[in-house]
């Protein structure tokens, strides 16, 4: 009897917690919820709805463009030592860029001159000693 009782035990805890899970789910109002006041059973004209529609597209228009600068101006206190530094290196980084250029600036051109004065150069040396 003694081992028996242990499995006895562990299913009827299991019986017991399917039954207490098993709920009738709870009822849904027929009409809708009276915080509002919106009554269910009357009808509005179309014009009040309309108006009631823009009235609160405003409010949100309104709401997000304040959210939106919070925010912007949140992120622009954040972040306004970095953007400083940032534009810093990018105008230090454009001016050495156009430092190199003008350091390269006669690179191809001399090249293709010392190009071609060296084949003029090979050229007359060889008709010189061919003649």
């Amino acid at each position: 009897m003694k081992l028996k009782l242990p499995p006895l035990l562990i299913l009827l805890t299991l019986l017991l917690t399917r039954i207490s899970y098993a709920q009738t789910p709870p009822e849904s109002p027929d009409g809708q919820d009276s915080g509002y006041g919106i009554e269910s059973e009357k009808l509005y004209p179309g014009w009040m709805v309309l108006e009631i529609l823009a009235a609160a597209e405003s409010e949100i228009d309104a709401a997000v463009g304040e959210a939106y600068g919070e925010g912007y101006k949140a992120a622009s206190l954040r972040y306004a030592p970095d953007a400083a530094y940032y534009t810093s290196l990018s105008e230090s980084l454009k001016r050495d860029l156009a430092s190199e250029r003008k350091k390269t600036k006669w690179f191809w051109p001399s090249l293709f001159i010392t190009g071609g004065v060296s084949f003029l150069g090979g050229f007359l040396t060889h008709t010189l000693i061919t003649r």
